[in-house]
């Protein structure tokens, strides 16, 4: 109630000040008006005894006629002038008067126009819905840990339809350790919002807190979900190269991690990314080299149009992706300018998950991108170069790969 109080005194005062803004100039402009007075009688009889006593004057030989029609002249004169300030007088009440009709509109636009926009938003029930987010997160603050669950599952049954209550109610599930109505909160949450990548993305990280910091199958196939929604999620890339970790596959964790980081380089948790990579680096030097598996060379450099284009530190992507098919890299390798030209070796080790790898297509496209962003996604003005098809399972020379291109 309170809130609703402060927004109508809100809405008020803004009303105020823009009925202000229409008004300002009519009373000013009154302020300035001259009074109205009505001398136009008076100037008659005025001039007209006056012509009289020159007429007098005239007769009695004290004034000649060449001062006599001078003096009429100027009488004359005086009485026209006083005839053009009165309408002018008139002009300025008339202009008066249109701009009140002026701001009268104006009024009534403004007034109409407030209106409109609160039958438009504040009668469709938005500020009713804020209201009651806010009025029920005040509460729940205000109660005791062991008060909320049942407050919440009341508040739910009552209201099923309210998603902060749902999403409210997995963390209390969750704190509880209650892993089942943990995970049939989340389902029911995503199947009212639907495949929200950061609500999956947290379902599969909460699951696997759940399990002990330990990936699942579960945890797995939530996080490919995110990542078929958004490719470059980071807690998605984070949870599966764990995964591939554990299963010994170093050189998919690290790709995982690797894509993680030229995402999100300075977010929460970058630090322990570039540590895990380090780690998967040094037991992927102790492996023997993979039997098997596809292999793609590539010497990539920068056209000599666009030396001038790109600066010495900035990054260099070079990837390939299938021709037809998801557009999720297969693999992925990250350079700088000042690296170029340089050879590229793509593999199957690079892959950023296990279904999605270079012999998994017989057709693919590499790519060379200079980012100015710094990020993989391509944007106005990186520089680029691109080559297609290139048949993985062939004998395959070195391919060149030149960046000749300014992506539009």
């Amino acid at each position: 109630m309170i809130e609703m109080i402060d927004f109508w005194l809100l809405a008020a005062l803004l009303l105020l000040a823009a009925l202000s803004f229409v008004w300002w100039p009519v009373l000013m402009q009154r302020r300035q008006l001259p009074v109205k007075v009505s001398r136009r009688d008076l100037n008659v009889q005025a001039f007209e005894s006056q012509i009289a006593d020159l007429g007098v004057e005239l007769q009695a030989g004290r004034v000649e006629q060449a001062q006599y029609d001078a003096l009429k002249t100027e009488l004359e004169r005086n009485l026209l002038g006083d005839v053009a300030e009165q309408k002018g007088a008139q002009t300025s009440q008339t202009t008066h008067k249109g701009l009140s009709v002026t701001a009268i509109l104006l009024s009534v636009v403004v007034l109409g126009g407030g209106l409109g926009l609160y039958l438009k938003l504040g009668s469709s029930d938005t500020l009713q819905r804020m209201a009651e987010q806010q009025s029920f997160a005040q509460k729940l603050s205000q109660l005791a840990p062991e008060q909320r669950l049942a407050f919440l599952e009341k508040q739910s049954a009552d209201n099923p339809q309210r998603t902060d209550i749902l999403y409210a109610l997995t963390n209390v599930y969750f704190q509880q350790g209650r892993e089942a109505e943990t995970k049939n909160t989340y389902d029911r949450l995503l199947a009212a919002v639907g495949e929200e990548p950061s609500l999956l993305a947290e379902y599969a990280q909460t699951v696997f807190y759940m399990n002990g910091n330990r990936m699942s199958a579960e945890v797995t196939q939530l996080a490919e979900r995110v990542l078929r929604v958004q490719p470059r999620n980071v807690t998605a890339l984070g949870l599966l190269g764990i995964d591939a970790f554990e299963q010994g596959r170093y050189g998919d964790a690290i790709a995982a991690w690797q894509a993680a980081l030229d995402t999100a380089p300075d977010a929460q948790g970058a630090d322990a990314l570039r540590q895990g990579i380090n780690r998967a680096q040094q037991l992927l030097g102790e492996q023997p080299e993979p039997a098997a598996g596809a292999k793609l060379t590539l010497l990539v450099s920068l056209d000599k149009t666009l030396t001038g284009k790109a600066q010495p530190e900035q990054r260099v992507f070079v990837l390939a992706r299938a021709i037809t098919g998801p557009k999720m890299p297969l693999a992925v390798k990250r350079l700088k300018v000042k690296d170029l030209p340089a050879e590229v070796i793509l593999t199957d080790a690079m892959a950023m998950t296990a279904e999605l790898k270079l012999s998994s297509f017989d057709e693919v496209e590499v790519l060379a991108r200079v980012s100015s962003s710094g990020q993989p996604i391509a944007q106005t003005g990186d520089l680029q170069g691109s080559f297609r098809p290139v048949n993985v399972s062939g004998e395959q020379a070195t391919i060149k790969l030149v960046i000749d291109q300014i992506v539009e």
